[in-house]
C-alpha cells in the first residue's frame, strides 16, 4: 500500500475545492482533454521562457481563463506517456509486455467512469498496441475516430495521407491536413453530444502534431522566416564538466558560419518549422472553444491542454524528447473552467501524468478500481499560489521516469538483478533514469553504476548547468533526495526492482577535465578522431602519414568527436 500522503488540511482541502466547484451545477462537468504530440512549452507564447516568436492567441485565452501549470511532466517519449495516460499509472507500473500490445493484463481506466454516467470519446493519434482490440471500442470509448500510429506505414503520415479508424470500423483515408480534420471530428462530436445535455462526458483529443517531420499547414508554411533566429542555447557544444559522461558531445554540427546544424539544416530552422506547426493546434483550440460556446457546453465543460512531453532544441547538446531535462520533457499544462475554477493564474507545484488521471477520477466523482498512484490536483487549481497547499503537495516528490520500451515491474528486476547494463539503456549509452522533484530541487538517478547522479536547484539554475551532486556541500541534500527517490520508485509500484538499483557512482576526473583544444589528433574517416595510443588507431608510422593531423578545436569545428577508446576520451561509447 501506498503511504499515507495527506493530512488532514489537505483532504479538507480537497473536498472542498470538489465541493465548491460542483455547487449548482445539473450534471457532472464535461471534461475535454487536448494532448498534443513533441510540443514545448516554449511554443506557447503565454509561458515566459517562450520563444519570442511563438503566437498562441488561443491557447494564450484558456489561461487567461484559467491555470496555467509552471511545471508538468507527463511522460517522456511518446508511448509511455500514453500508456500513463491509459492506466493512471508511471511506465514501470504498466503490466504489459515490451511494446503494449499485450493488453491482457492492463485494464484501461475509461470503463469506470463510464459506469458513472460518462460518454467517452477520443480521435487521434494511438501509440500503445495496434489494432481494434489495443483500442476497446465498446469497452474503454462510446465514440472513436483512431489514427493506429502501431500500424506505421499502413495508417499514413503524421499530417497527410493518414487512415483512421471510426468507431472500430477498417481503416479509412482521414483526407486533409491532420490537424485540422482532428478538429473537424471534434466539433462533430461536440455537437452530437449537446443533443443530450444531462449525460456528462470526456474527450481525449490527441493531436499528431507537432511531431517530426514538424510539418506546417500550407497556410503557415514560413510564416515565422523573418522572425529574428532562435537564440543559441550556451551550452550546446559542451563541455559539461559534471554531468555524466553520455551528456558529453553534442547532437549538433557546426555549418560554415559556425552555428548549429542537424542533418544540414539550421537550428533557427527546426525550431521554427515546428513552432510554424503549432499555428494550426492553436486555430483549433479556437474553434473548438468557439464550438462548446456555440453549443451551451463551455460553462460545463473542463479543459486541459497538454503534451505528452516536451521537445529540447539543443540544450545541453540535445535534440529530443527523452532526457531528463526541463527543456526535453516539461509540457505546458493549462487547466480552463472560469465559472468555477480560478482565472489568469500560474502554479508552481510540480504534477506528473498519474496526477492528470486521479485528478480525471474526482472530476467524474469516480473512485480508481485499480492501483492508481496519482495525486488529485484540484487543490492546486483551487489554490494555485497558496503557500500552504504548495508546502504540503511537496512533502511528496514528484516522479518522471524512462525505461525505454520497458513496462513490467518484474522483467525489470531481472535486468537490474542480472546486473545486465546494456539492456538498461534507451540509447547507445543513456540508462534508464528515474526522477523527482521536490520544491526547488531536481535529483535523476540512473540504472547504471558508471554514472553519476544529476542534482539541480531549478530555482537558482533554471537552465540545469550546474550538477550538485558533485558538489561536497550538498552531501546532505544528495542522500535526502536518493532515498526519496527509491521511497518514490516504490511508491508508484516499483517495489520489485526498485532495491536493485545500483549504487550511484560518485564524480570522477573524467567527467570534470577536458582534454585541451591544442590537443593532436588524427583523423581517417568513419566520423571520428584519435589521440596517438588509441587502440583504435594504427601504430604503424606510414598508417598516421596517410591520416589527416588537425587539434581537437578543428576535429569539433568539424563536427568530428574523440574516438571513446581513446585515453582520457568523455565521449560516450
Amino acid at each position: 500500500m501506498r503511504p499515507i500522503q495527506c493530512t488532514f488540511f489537505f483532504l479538507v482541502a480537497t473536498f472542498t475545492a470538489l465541493a465548491d466547484a460542483t455547487a449548482n451545477e445539473t450534471s457532472a462537468p464535461n471534461i475535454l482533454y487536448i494532448f498534443t504530440d513533441d510540443q514545448s512549452y516554449r511554443t506557447v507564447s503565454c509561458y515566459p521562457r517562450a520563444y519570442d516568436f511563438a503566437n498562441t492567441p488561443n491557447i494564450d485565452r484558456l489561461a487567461e481563463r484559467g491555470v496555467r501549470f509552471d511545471q508538468a511532466y507527463i511522460g517522456a517519449k511518446c508511448v509511455p506517456s500514453r500508456a500513463t495516460a491509459l492506466t493512471g499509472r508511471l511506465q514501470f507500473a504498466v503490466e504489459s509486455n515490451h511494446d503494449g500490445t499485450n493488453i491482457d493484463g492492463n485494464t484501461y481506466w475509461f470503463p469506470t467512469i463510464r459506469e458513472e454516467g460518462y460518454y467517452t470519446g477520443m480521435i487521434g493519434k494511438w501509440h500503445y498496441g495496434k489494432g481494434a482490440k489495443a483500442h476497446q471500442h465498446g469497452t474503454s470509448w462510446d465514440w472513436s475516430v483512431v489514427w493506429d500510429h502501431g500500424s506505421y506505414d499502413a495508417a499514413g503520415g503524421y499530417y497527410y495521407d493518414q487512415k483512421v479508424m471510426i468507431n472500430g470500423a477498417p481503416q479509412v483515408p482521414l483526407e486533409g491536413y491532420s490537424t485540422d480534420r482532428y478538429t473537424d471530428y471534434t466539433e462533430q462530436f461536440i455537437k452530437e453530444r449537446a443533443q443530450e445535455p444531462d449525460k456528462p462526458w470526456f474527450f481525449w483529443l490527441c493531436y499528431g502534431a507537432v511531431h517530426g517531420p514538424y510539418t506546417p499547414a500550407e497556410r503557415h508554411r514560413s510564416s515565422l522566416k523573418d522572425e529574428p533566429e532562435t537564440a543559441i542555447p550556451e551550452d550546446i557544444w559542451g563541455p559539461r564538466p559534471g554531468k555524466p559522461v553520455h551528456f558529453q558531445g553534442s547532437k549538433w554540427k557546426k555549418g560554415e558560419d559556425g552555428k548549429p546544424i542537424y542533418k544540414g539544416k539550421s537550428l533557427n530552422f527546426w525550431v521554427k518549422q515546428q513552432t510554424e506547426a503549432v499555428a494550426a493546434i492553436d486555430e483549433s483550440v479556437g474553434r473548438i472553444v468557439n464550438a462548446l460556446e456555440e453549443t451551451n457546453q463551455l460553462d460545463n465543460t473542463i479543459i486541459v491542454f497538454t503534451a505528452d512531453q516536451g521537445y529540447v532544441w539543443g540544450h545541453h547538446g540535445l535534440k529530443g524528447k527523452i532526457d531528463p531535462y526541463e527543456t526535453a520533457i516539461r509540457s505546458p499544462f493549462i487547466v480552463s473552467w472560469p465559472k468555477h475554477f480560478p482565472v489568469g493564474q500560474v502554479c508552481k507545484a510540480p504534477i506528473n501524468g498519474p496526477d492528470v488521471i486521479r485528478t480525471f477520477h474526482a472530476w467524474a466523482k469516480a473512485e480508481p478500481r485499480l492501483f492508481m498512484p496519482g495525486r488529485d490536483i484540484t487543490p492546486l487549481i483551487m489554490n494555485p499560489e497558496s503557500q500552504a497547499v504548495l508546502k504540503q503537495w511537496n512533502k511528496v516528490p514528484t516522479m518522471m521516469t524512462y525505461v525505454h520500451n520497458r513496462y513490467e515491474p518484474m522483467e525489470m528486476a531481472k535486468r537490474l538483478q542480472n546486473k545486465d547494463w546494456k539492456a538498461c539503456m534507451y540509447g547507445k549509452d543513456a540508462p534508464w533514469y528515474f526522477m523527482i522533484l521536490v520544491e526547488n530541487y531536481k535529483y535523476t538517478r540512473y540504472a547504471h553504476p558508471d554514472r553519476i547522479e544529476e542534482l539541480y536547484d531549478l530555482q537558482k539554475d533554471p537552465e540545469e548547468l550546474d550538477n550538485l551532486a558533485v558538489k561536497e556541500e550538498f552531501t546532505l541534500k544528495l542522500q535526502e533526495m536518493r532515498a526519496a527517490c527509491v521511497r518514490s520508485i516504490k511508491d508508484n509500484g516499483g517495489s520489485a526492482f526498485a532495491d536493485y538499483l545500483p549504487p550511484p557512482k560518485t564524480t570522477d576526473k573524467s567527467e570534470e577535465t577536458e582534454l585541451p583544444g591544442n590537443t593532436i589528433v588524427f583523423y581517417g574517416g568513419k566520423n571520428r578522431v584519435h589521440l596517438e595510443g588509441c587502440r583504435r588507431l594504427s601504430t604503424d608510422p606510414k598508417v598516421l602519414e596517410t591520416m589527416t593531423k588537425m587539434t581537437l578545436d578543428q576535429a569539433k569545428a568539424r563536427g568530428l568527436p574523440l574516438c571513446s577508446r581513446c585515453p582520457g576520451s568523455t565521449t560516450p561509447p
